[in-house]
């Protein structure tokens, strides 16, 4: 690239004020259906049944089938191995939490599915999404004990799947300033966020921050969606030992090529490493667990479908 044609791709690098009004404004914006909404207030109320959850789920035949599926699959199947067809029994086994985060990740992914000029596989970014909240959940267990925050298996998921949806907002409302900054990274070998910055004018990090707090996802998705890249800078200190989870799984699924969400050259801030208890040799173990779990991650993936 000559120093000109550089010169004018910065140049014409949107204002980021500009383009949160464009967010903003969208008729297009997808927002969080409401079947998705009602499911979080239920859970919030400690009076709430399995009944309550299904009447709400029955609404939306897409989320239904998926719950079925998901309880009837490897990861949930009842031990006598009955297939369970009914949404209230497959609540009960599930949890209600979890019910939750499978139609929160069916309606993004439903939000997101048809793009107007694709920057990149949106089946592999979505098992790279996948696959990240599936190795989250694998350090919550193995880093236990280095983890001062109360988190749960679920949110552990929950934030690995959603951790990197600021770039599906680029991909629809900045879509050739976005393909550049990702063409740039690659011919650079640097962090795909270091180039979204400089041709877009933010990271995906604050536009899925942004979305995140539009659809009131709470203050540790959006935490961890705005601090995945540098969760030392998040200044809600309480808040950092998830987005550490998530930065590390994010790195390892980049390093074992298990999907792709356009960043050529992933990289961890080794004082998190440190942190967690991941020296090489534990990661070498981590890996070893983490095969075993993804193996099963075409299941998780049929939520995008």
């Amino acid at each position: 690239m000559t120093a000109s044609s550089d010169k004018s791709q910065l140049l014409s690098a949107r204002d980021p004020h500009d383009l949160l009004r464009i967010f903003e404004t969208a008729e297009d914006l997808p927002t969080l259906p409401e079947v998705a909404i009602r499911l979080q207030e239920v859970v919030d109320d400690p009076h709430s049944s399995a009944k309550d959850v299904a009447r709400i789920i029955e609404d939306d035949p897409a989320i239904a089938t998926k719950v079925l599926k998901m309880v009837n699959s490897v990861f949930y199947a009842p031990s006598r191995g009955e297939e369970i067809t009914q949404l209230q029994p497959a609540i009960a086994r599930l949890g209600f939490v979890t019910v939750t985060n499978i139609a929160l990740s069916t309606s993004i992914f439903q939000a997101f599915n048809k793009a107007r000029k694709p920057v990149f596989d949106r089946r592999e970014f979505w098992k790279h999404s996948i696959c990240v909240g599936i190795v989250t959940t694998v350090l919550h267990d193995y880093c236990i004990n280095q983890i001062d925050q109360r988190i749960t298996r679920d949110m552990a998921h929950l934030s690995g799947i959603v951790h990197d949806m600021g770039k599906i907002l680029f991909e629809r409302y900045a879509n050739t300033e976005f393909h550049q900054a990702l063409e740039n990274a690659q011919k650079a070998d640097i962090p795909a966020i270091k180039e979204e910055a400089r041709f877009i004018g933010m990271g995906h990090d604050q536009a899925g921050a942004w979305l995140a707090e539009k659809w009131k996802l709470g203050p540790e998705i959006q935490a961890v969606i705005r601090w995945h890249h540098e969760p030392l800078s998040c200044p809600d200190e309480p808040l950092q030992p998830l987005i550490k989870l998530v930065h590390m799984a994010d790195y390892i699924c980049h390093n074992q090529q298990m999907g792709e969400s356009g960043n050529p050259s992933p990289s961890y801030d080794q004082h998190v490493r440190e942190e967690l208890g991941l020296t090489p040799d534990k990661i070498g173990e981590v890996m070893g667990i983490v095969e075993m779990e993804t193996e099963n991650s075409d299941i998780l993936l049929s939520l995008a479908e």
